[in-house]
């Protein structure tokens, strides 16, 4: 029986399964189009970047249990932003994920009934395994086989120091405990607290680049754990 789990519940708790494997969604690449007057054709601009794409489940589900948490139900799928979302299809990946379509419920015999759930993703599919930190030494290479990706580090020392991932330096100034570096969200957090005028950067946050990516540090660190967040189409 497969399912989904959305915001660390799985459906068959309410008595939803999968009936149908979603169709397998590739994100739209974003280029821009520049019209030049007097000049055939157009220039492209590739952005690096990619669109969100939808999935949709169609389910099937147990009559009486749906009935009986409708509640419960509509607190676990209608979100106000993304939540992760894995199916027992691809059970090595998660999407970042929101529903999007109305649940309309429809009995059979009011026994059974069917219905389609629409999810808009982001583009990434994450790999679990990017969610497992990595402890390197100075002077350590981190290979990533798959797309760039946009880590978070965590920084333990007291200090000045300096930590390099690949051509990203990130310059700390007065660490008194711990630094989270989180490359997407492009901040710096040290005890719950906002920590991004103890560092500097040079080329940005760090990105773990497909391929060897050599990190190494001097001055006050004493530790590093890198959460490297691997993701592929």
């Amino acid at each position: 029986m497969s399912s989904f789990t959305y915001n660390g519940t799985t459906s068959t708790t309410y008595g939803i399964w999968i009936e149908k494997r979603p169709a397998v969604s590739f994100p739209k690449r974003v280029i821009e189009s520049i019209k030049i007057p007097g000049r055939s054709g157009a220039l492209l601009f590739d952005t690096g970047s990619y669109d969100n794409v939808t999935v949709t489940y169609e389910l099937a589900y147990q009559s009486n249990v749906v009935r009986d948490n409708a509640i419960g139900i509509a607190t676990w799928l209608y979100q106000t932003d993304y939540r992760e979302l894995t199916d027992t299809y691809e059970p090595s990946y998660y999407r970042k994920a929101i529903l999007v379509s109305p649940i309309t419920v429809n009995d059979i015999l009011n026994v059974a009934g069917r219905v389609n759930a629409t999810f808009q993703c982001m583009p990434q599919r994450y790999l679990l395994t990017g969610k497992n930190a990595i402890t390197p030494t100075s002077g350590d290479t981190i290979q990533n086989d798959y797309q760039n990706a946009l880590p978070v580090i965590t920084v333990s020392g007291s200090g000045d120091s300096v930590l390099t991932v690949g051509n990203s330096v990130v310059t700390i100034t007065g660490q008194t405990d711990d630094i989270i570096l989180d490359s997407e969200r492009q901040t710096a957090e040290s005890n719950g607290s906002n920590a991004n005028s103890l560092i500097s950067l040079t080329n940005g946050f760090p990105v773990l680049v497909n391929g060897s990516n050599t990190i190494s540090w001097t001055g006050g660190i004493t530790g590093v754990s890198v959460v490297p967040n691997w993701w592929t189409l």
